[in-house]
């Protein structure tokens, strides 16, 4: 069996190649143009490091000349730069992105996750004991290939070229316990910021996770989180800062106002009606040594400027 390390990581931003001509950017120019001596961006750091781990990212936009020359790259392990030179990358590993069809895969999901509950739902009514409460679903091979994969030929415009893909992944739209994780995360990281910078402690408890993984947003993935935790707590925390509401040293407690638990910790699968209802308000109480809670008076508007103040 042989062995080989991986030393090193690639990344090409494929929204750079858009254009026929930028497929002289990505081997090198031939000679007698300009650039010719520079090389491309992908063959030169392949020569470099031919064992390397590549990253295609945003392969979706890239000009079909460029899908071209993958096809030799992802078929030999080969690759002739603009020089005319061959570059033998048989160890590489090459991994593509795409939001092809990414619509169509996180309302599939969606769709799953609902029939999941309803089934959950109608057997816990029946009483059944094998009764199992699960956010893990699993794309159906018909699906993929009845819906996904056509809209991939239409794209890529070739077989060929999917043909040489040995696996496609497939990144579901997070389910309530994941975004649970993601939030904690996101507070974790501004409370560690607050403990450092400004000896804050900052504390919160399971409500206020619901009520901030309710911001998510299916079409900007993870992001849609980071920005809710910025826009409801920490721009409160740098407008409380900012107006001098903060005493060194203090403990701070984010609470939930105008909550409904129940809606709170439902998930997917809530109801357009539950859906409309007015969303809980989140406030910062600062903790006092006889372990009452006294709210803050922070004056409106919240900037997102005002974030740089906490920083």
């Amino acid at each position: 069996m042989d062995f080989f390390f991986l030393q090193g990581f690639i990344r090409l931003d494929m929204s750079e190649f858009q254009e026929r001509h930028e497929v002289a950017k990505f081997i090198g120019s031939p000679p007698g143009y300009v650039g010719h001596e520079e090389g491309g961006q992908l063959t030169k750091k392949l020569r470099q490091c031919p064992n390397a781990v590549v990253l295609f990212d945003e392969v979706d936009k890239a000009h079909p000349d460029v899908l071209t020359i993958m096809l030799q790259l992802f078929d030999e392990g080969r690759l002739t730069d603009g020089k005319g030179k061959t570059i033998d990358c048989k160890d590489a590993i090459f991994i593509m992105t795409s939001n092809v069809a990414s619509e169509e895969i996180a309302q599939h999901a969606l769709q799953l996750r609902q029939e999941a509950l309803e089934m959950s739902k109608s057997r816990i009514a029946e009483n059944l004991e094998d009764v199992q409460v699960t956010d893990k679903i699993t794309i159906s091979k018909q699906f993929k290939e009845k819906v996904i994969r056509p809209i991939l030929k239409a794209h890529f415009r070739r077989d060929e070229f999917l043909g040489r893909i040995n696996e496609i992944v497939y990144f579901l739209p997070f389910c309530h316990s994941e975004l649970i994780q993601l939030v904690n995360k996101e507070l974790n990281f501004w409370a560690k910021k607050a403990k450092a910078r400004h000896n804050i402690t900052l504390l919160w408890d399971r409500e206020v996770m619901d009520v901030l993984a309710d911001g998510y947003n299916l079409h900007y993935g993870a992001r849609s989180i980071k920005h809710e935790v910025e826009r409801r707590v920490v721009n409160q925390l740098a407008a409380a800062y900012e107006q001098e509401l903060l005493p060194r040293g203090c403990t701070l407690r984010i609470t939930v106002e105008d909550s409904d638990k129940q809606l709170l910790k439902s998930q997917e699968g809530s109801s357009p009606a539950a859906k409309k209802t007015k969303a809980p308000t989140l406030r910062l109480e600062i903790v006092e040594k006889d372990s009452k809670s006294r709210k803050l008076d922070i004056q409106a508007p919240l900037n997102p400027e005002n974030i740089a103040y906490f920083l």
